[in-house]
């Protein structure tokens, strides 16, 4: 009881003299459904961060005092220094975790809403109920977030008792994706209009598989010009300069001080794999989500 006290005690120093940095966290924790307050996610992080500085900075002056038998004048500041870098990482990492979440749950909806769309399109031309349509969804785990979406809003109708007006209004005022929260307030407005929503369902999902196409040719179209860059500079360009370092290994010399061998061992078993690893993460940062 006493741990919570002063979680909460380091949550309101936090938030009272950092507000700038703490604050924005409370709609992100919420949107990002973490299932925890915002004040205890800030006190758990002061806390984190306060103890793994002192953890670091007694463990660094040992092992540099001690181990390292390095002078206190040396060991003392360099200790400190890394505890706060430790310490900063920390609540670096807190601070952008919910946003990482975030991030990650818009990129699953948005790459899995054009398929949703279609079914639920296609359980609507079928004529049940929308609760239905969102009951049915929520149970295919294929659509990812989507699915997870759906079953907040059949969980506020079941379970809290909400009509499902106001369970879709509520999951769309928490989803981090424009298009969803879009999509769900265009669905309200056409059921409170009576509005015939298997037409508004098929032109959505018409125009959300026409968009998703466009997207997978567009990226399509750019990873050509990647496979021409790779090729250019990951093949042609190593062979062209292998074989001028093999016509050196034949006169002598030698590469900022290496000998040409040397050299070549360095770029064939460090560099070229570096540069393929890089190229490889470039391309998976940049690919549509699916």
């Amino acid at each position: 009881m006493n741990f919570k006290r002063f979680i909460l005690k380091l949550s309101d120093f936090g938030i009272k003299h950092f507000p700038s940095y703490f604050k924005p966290l409370e709609d992100e924790i919420r949107i990002a459904n973490l299932g925890i307050i915002f004040e205890v996610y800030v006190g758990r992080m002061m806390f984190i961060s306060i103890f793994s500085f002192f953890a670091v900075f007694g463990y660094m002056l040992f092992m540099l005092a001690i181990f390292g038998n390095l002078p206190l004048w040396f060991s003392f500041p360099g200790a400190l220094f890394i505890a706060a870098i430790v310490s900063f990482a920390i609540l670096i990492v807190f601070h952008a975790y919910p946003y990482q979440v975030l991030s990650s749950k818009k990129a699953s909806i948005e790459a899995n809403l054009p398929f949703a769309l279609n079914h639920m399109s296609a359980i609507a031309a079928s004529g049940v109920p929308p609760s239905t349509m969102f009951t049915l969804l929520a149970d295919v785990k294929e659509y990812g977030k989507v699915a997870d979406e759906a079953k907040s809003i059949v969980r506020n109708m079941q379970m809290f008792g909400m009509d499902m007006i106001t369970a879709i209004k509520q999951v769309a005022d928490r989803t981090p994706s424009t298009k969803f929260r879009e999509f769900l307030y265009s669905i309200v407005s056409t059921i409170e209009t009576g509005g015939d929503l298997k037409r508004f369902l098929k032109g959505v999902t018409q125009e959300s598989l026409f968009e998703y196409r466009i997207k997978r040719e567009q990226y399509l179209s750019t990873l050509s010009t990647y496979a021409d860059f790779y090729t250019a500079v990951l093949i042609a360009a190593p062979l062209f300069f292998i074989s001028i370092l093999s016509v050196m290994a034949m006169i002598g010399g030698t590469i900022m001080g290496m000998s040409i061998i040397d050299a070549m061992q360095l770029g064939i078993y460090a560099f070229i794999p570096l540069l393929n690893i890089v190229f490889i993460a470039f391309i998976h940062m940049t690919q549509p989500a699916t």
